[in-house]
């Protein structure tokens, strides 16, 4: 990575970008492409470097009662984009850059690039660029897969290509609201009684409910609602580490040289999925406010206002690996190098460690006997 003060000063084979998207190399005219390493752009010939602004950027969100109403604004920020389906998981992509074949990353299906659509499409608003590079990806890659240790023995054998991991951002819709909760419920006072028993003490718990009412205020900021469902949701659930301060406004360079998952879902499916994971969050903090030893909640009910929303792409490296005809979906978190993963189970080396486990008991039984 070049340190800030690198970036200040100019170097014999890097270049400042230009104020419109550098698509060919200004020195050869050769390819760039986005290196998470730099976190700038790199020609594939002749090793060019040209500087991107990662100056976080000033985030600007729509108010979601505005635009659900009045869906033809959606024009407004729609852009057509080559979109290629993968006719095995229906995952939806950005058609690749001098490619005609490639394999999907959720399943593994091999797809041949002849035919693909032209879709309009919301086009993405702000961008987390990767910052874990390919070499890195496959070296966190390869230590995860070989502590696979109930793994099928040619486990380990078979996803040590590198070229199985590809580097794809992942639509994500943000929310945010102010929220207000109204509640009714108890609170449960727990005390120790001890009585006597057939002429023994008998202590036991008891609790004293008390009858509570209350309001909880709430502002949410960036509720993250996957905009598609290629990812397994044991997978998905996992990918929340994101730094979302450093959010950069989107710009296809950093695309150059990756793949782009298109939207599923637009803004107004999947609200009920952040509204979901908001309430989650006031019943918990309804809870706590209630307080106590135990709660009852009786009646919790809860209004939305100002609601906002935006457009985001994520980075995850990706991997899909087939074992007797099932597939098994692999992630990396494209800037912290966290692993998560699905993995198939060996039956026979689960066996031999129970038969070892039983033979040890055994053994300590009749000994100890």
């Amino acid at each position: 990575m070049i340190a800030d003060r690198e970036r200040n000063n100019a170097q014999d084979n890097i270049v400042k970008s230009a104020d419109t998207v550098q698509s060919k190399c200004p020195s050869c005219g050769g390819v760039l492409v986005y290196s998470p390493e730099d976190e700038l752009l790199v020609c594939l010939y002749c090793g060019t470097k040209v500087l991107l602004d990662l100056t976080p950027a000033e985030i600007k969100e729509h108010d979601y009662k505005e635009w659900s109403g009045h869906p033809e604004m959606q024009s407004q920020v729609e852009t057509l984009v080559a979109e290629v389906v993968c006719g095995q998981c229906g995952a939806h992509t950005t058609f690749p850059e001098n490619t005609t074949s490639y394999t999907c990353a959720f399943c593994g299906t091999p797809i041949v690039l002849k035919d693909f659509v032209q879709r309009r499409s919301w086009k993405p608003e702000y961008i987390l660029p990767f910052k874990i590079g390919k070499k890195q990806c496959d070296d966190r890659f390869r230590k995860w897969v070989s502590s696979r240790w109930f793994a099928p023995s040619g486990f380990s054998k078979e996803l040590s290509a590198e070229e199985r991991m590809k580097g794809m951002y992942l639509p994500y819709w943000t929310y945010d609201a102010d929220t207000t909760t109204v509640y009714t419920g108890e609170r449960g006072v727990n005390r120790r009684v001890t009585r006597i028993n057939n002429g023994k003490s008998v202590t036991h718990t008891v609790t004293d409910w008390y009858p509570v009412s209350g309001t909880v205020r709430h502002v949410f900021d960036d509720v993250l609602v996957p905009a598609s469902g290629s990812l397994p949701p044991d997978i998905s659930r996992v990918l929340t580490n994101w730094d979302r301060r450093n959010y950069v406004a989107y710009s296809d360079q950093f695309v150059r040289g990756f793949l782009a998952e298109l939207y599923q879902q637009d803004f107004r499916k999947c609200y009920p999925q952040a509204e979901k994971q908001m309430e989650s969050y006031l019943s918990a903090l309804v809870r706590s406010e209630i307080g106590g030893s135990q709660q009852r909640v009786f009646r919790q009910e809860t209004n939305y206002s100002n609601v906002k929303f935006k457009h985001v792409l994520l980075p995850v490296w990706l991997s899909a690996y087939r074992y007797k005809n099932k597939s098994y979906v692999f992630a990396i978190n494209g800037r912290t190098g966290q692993v998560f993963g699905q993995r198939p189970w060996s039956v026979p080396k689960i066996l031999t460690l129970i038969l070892v486990i039983a033979s040890i008991l055994v053994l300590l039984f009749y000994y100890s006997g």
